[in-house]
């Protein structure tokens, strides 16, 4: 049996910090306003229902998951795929998980275009890797083939990336003055198409 000790306004004034009694085990959850509603809105001092509890759990548990998710994207970026990834390791259930995967995603937390951009860029212009090396690079961290190669088709376009230009820069910072044979190594092993 649980009993309801206070409600109280979070930080965050939309939220609700519910104290709570269950058993000999006391426990702080949080829930919005909308949630605190749909349990009748319990006064302190009330019981609540396994029902009430399962919803307070589950409120709490999402609120809980999008906090983390935020605080994982304050570090660095991180796609759907490997978000979720983190949450469930963080111990978040896989549908909590994904639902705020795709809350991160329609607020604009997680814009993976935007990501493969600059991933696409450093990539090609920094390290100076042709395509052959930066499609299978980007696809193992969670990014679909075809998203990559619609990016730098964008960013070719744009003239923001040249791969031609790259693979001269390539080899004279690596190979200048080498014989056509280790020039072609080089691009090969770098991810360039060698015709």
């Amino acid at each position: 049996m649980a009993v309801l000790k206070f409600v109280r306004e979070s930080k965050d004034s939309s939220l609700l910090s519910l104290g709570i009694i269950e058993g000999e085990e006391s426990a702080r959850y949080t829930v919005n306003a909308a949630v605190y509603a749909e349990i009748g809105a319990p006064e302190a001092g009330e019981l609540l229902s396994e029902e009430q509890m399962s919803l307070i759990k589950h409120a709490d548990e999402m609120h809980r998951a999008m906090k983390k998710a935020l605080s994982l994207l304050s570090f660095a970026d991180n796609n759907e795929r490997t978000l979720r990834q983190k949450l469930i390791r963080a111990g978040f259930n896989k549908d909590i998980s994904e639902w705020v995967c795709r809350e991160m995603v329609r607020l604009g937390y997680v814009n993976e275009k935007r990501q493969l951009e600059r991933l696409i860029l450093n990539e090609a212009n920094i390290k100076l890797r042709g395509p052959g090396r930066i499609i299978p690079t980007l696809s193992a961290k969670g990014y679909s083939s075809s998203d990559i190669r619609e990016v730098m088709h964008r960013l070719a376009e744009s003239g923001e990336l040249d791969f031609k230009k790259n693979a001269r820069l390539l080899i004279d910072k690596k190979l200048p003055g080498a014989d056509a044979e280790e020039k072609r190594k080089l691009l090969y092993k770098n991810g360039y198409k060698i015709c």
